[in-house]
């Protein structure tokens, strides 16, 4: 197993260094694209701050609170988008046949589809993030209890964003009408930017239960500042590893389903 581990770790950097070499190919685009990304970062936490200092808040959250949710949205979106990177391409290698010879070779197809890109753009972006993150936490004192459970829930929420993509992959096996899929989930995401019992009880338990947002967001950032109770703490991760479950267990019912291009 730790074999396995270390092979697919030394493959995943190989792929890194593939997907870097691409970015160098296309410099210009990558300094707009990681320009565009800082700029809307900034410039809405900049509007948060101004509507903040108006309102003093949004619904029960302070200013302070309502910012690190915002942060938090942000720095979990950017972690998935630059691991799990590989789901925005797959759908065409389904179509060109690319996915047949994914097939054929002997390292798990999912771990080539799922960890096959890697976004340099969002690993640029993350020490800024991580910064943000830091300076908006510390306005809040937390306790070291509730900074575990951050980190904790934070691990959760890449299980769930990983269970989505799983989700993703699958489906473009069995169907290929799943062209937006990603950026339907991509909006409704960011709603997840504040928390989401502000959108009300109906809503709300849509975005935490059935789009697991809430979980995925919303919780970690309550834990950290220590309002979230324990019996959502350990609901999370029950919601995080059966997603895995079925996530893993769907994608090879999927694989069953799969006729190649050439078929």
């Amino acid at each position: 197993m730790i074999k396995r581990i270390k092979r697919c770790f030394r493959i995943w950097l190989i792929l890194g260094k593939m997907s870097l070499s691409l970015h160098l190919m296309r410099r210009f685009g990558f300094v707009v694209f990681f320009l565009g990304k800082m700029f809307r970062f900034f410039f809405f936490v900049l509007f948060l701050f101004f509507i903040f200092k108006r309102t003093g808040g949004v619904a029960s959250y302070s200013a302070s609170q309502a910012i690190f949710f915002f942060v938090v949205f942000h720095f979990i979106s950017s972690l998935s988008q630059m691991f799990f990177r590989g789901i925005y391409t797959f759908r065409q290698q389904v179509v060109s046949g690319g996915f047949d010879l994914i097939l054929s070779k002997p390292l798990s197809a999912l771990f080539r589809v799922v960890f096959g890109s890697f976004d340099f753009i969002d690993l640029v972006t993350l020490p800024f993030f991580v910064f943000a993150l830091y300076s908006s936490g510390s306005l809040l004192s937390p306790s070291l209890l509730d900074i575990t459970f951050f980190l904790a829930l934070l691990i959760n929420s890449l299980v769930l964003s990983f269970s989505f993509s799983v989700l993703v992959v699958s489906l473009s096996l069995i169907t290929l009408e799943v062209d937006h899929i990603v950026m339907i989930y991509r909006d409704l995401e960011t709603m997840a930017r504040f928390p989401v019992d502000i959108y009300g009880k109906g809503i709300g338990t849509i975005l935490t239960y059935v789009i697991p947002l809430g979980i995925m967001i919303t919780f970690p950032a309550k834990a950290f500042m220590g309002i979230l109770d324990i019996k959502f703490v350990v609901l999370s991760f029950v919601f995080g590893l059966s997603s895995l479950f079925l996530s893993l267990k769907f994608w090879r019912f999927a694989l069953k389903k799969y006729a190649s291009a050439s078929s």
